[in-house]
């Protein structure tokens, strides 16, 4: 009789253990899902922005073709960054000089990269409208990944749809005002 109350007590405790251990599993899940929605919000979480809104929050907005990138760990090596150079074709906002340099989160250095989902990626002799945030130190693009527009034969991809050159540009200008 002792010998099955023993074996009963064995098996609640085995039973209360799994219990623990299922439950702190699911704490720790739920802590990294905060960690990732809420550590970093702004490289894991997009607000979806207009472009009146991009423009809006932008203080120089080029015309230009990426002609550098540089890519670097942070001072605590644990994320890495891209500082982009774009040659200036044509300012539609602001005054800025004949290149505009700026940061985004990602890049490679030696044989270790690193992307996020929400932040635009640039290559030398890419042609992009980009909008920028150029009072931050390092100046940054407004909107993440939406406030680089691709430009290719005389027309901009915004929002999945083609649009001709110069009419993104007077949008762009218009919403400026």
């Amino acid at each position: 009789m002792q010998g099955n109350r023993q074996a009963q007590v064995a098996r609640e405790g085995m039973r209360s253990h799994a219990v623990s251990i299922t439950n702190r599993s699911k704490i720790g899940l739920v802590f990294l899902c905060g960690l990732l929605l809420v550590g970093r919000v702004g490289y894991t979480a997009m607000i979806k922005l207009s472009l009146d809104d991009i423009i809006r929050q932008s203080d120089t907005v080029v015309l230009g073709t990426v002609i550098h990138q540089e890519s670097a760990w942070d001072t605590h090596y644990t994320a890495i960054h891209t500082d982009i150079t774009v040659a200036v074709e044509r300012a539609i906002v602001g005054s800025p000089g004949d290149e505009v340099t700026f940061r985004v989160a990602g890049g490679i250095v030696g044989s270790m990269g690193m992307r996020t989902s929400n932040d635009p990626i640039f290559q030398n002799g890419e042609r992009v409208i980009v909008c920028l945030d150029t009072t931050s130190v390092p100046a940054s693009v407004v909107g993440l990944q939406q406030g680089k527009f691709p430009v290719s034969d005389g027309t901009v991809v915004s929002a999945r749809e083609t649009v001709r050159l110069e009419d993104f540009i007077a949008a762009i200008r218009s919403a400026a005002r």
